[in-house]
């Protein structure tokens, strides 16, 4: 297996346990300290299967790129943070047109799974990158 493919496989369990522990501690912490009477379960857990499914798609592009083109790596990292951020508004639009009841709390707990993504999406092609050049220099 090489470098690239295990790269990809770790980025995309990474990406996974940080979303599924994020909608845990959200909907705990929710449900727990009683913040809200109308917490949206079903809504975050459809919001964080598409985070989930659309972060799957951007690491396979991002990986046909590295293997293809490697000069286009930076209009894919602005490309791609855009769309994302099409993807969750459009997200966040269409939830709250199906749920009434909660709207703003599941705008609150959608955006730290979102910021949660953005941060953990650029310290990962931030390390990729830096390896990248290594190899590259060598």
């Amino acid at each position: 297996m090489d470098k690239i493919t295990r790269a990809r496989n770790k980025y995309i369990l990474g990406m996974i346990m940080m979303i599924v522990a994020g909608y845990a501690l959200l909907t705990c912490a929710s449900l727990l300290f009683k913040l809200t009477s109308h917490f949206p379960v079903v809504a975050l857990a459809v919001a964080a299967v598409l985070l989930i499914i659309y972060n799957v798609c951007a690491i396979l592009v991002y990986i046909r790129m590295v293997r293809t083109a490697e000069k286009g790596l930076v209009p894919f990292y602005l490309a791609n943070k855009v769309v994302r951020m099409i993807f969750a508004l459009a997200l966040i639009v269409g939830i709250a047109l199906f749920t009434k009841a909660g709207t703003i709390t599941f705008v609150i707990c959608f955006f730290v799974l979102y910021l949660g993504t953005i941060i953990y999406e650029s310290v990962f092609f931030v390390h990729i990158e830096k390896k990248l050049n290594e190899l590259s220099k060598k």
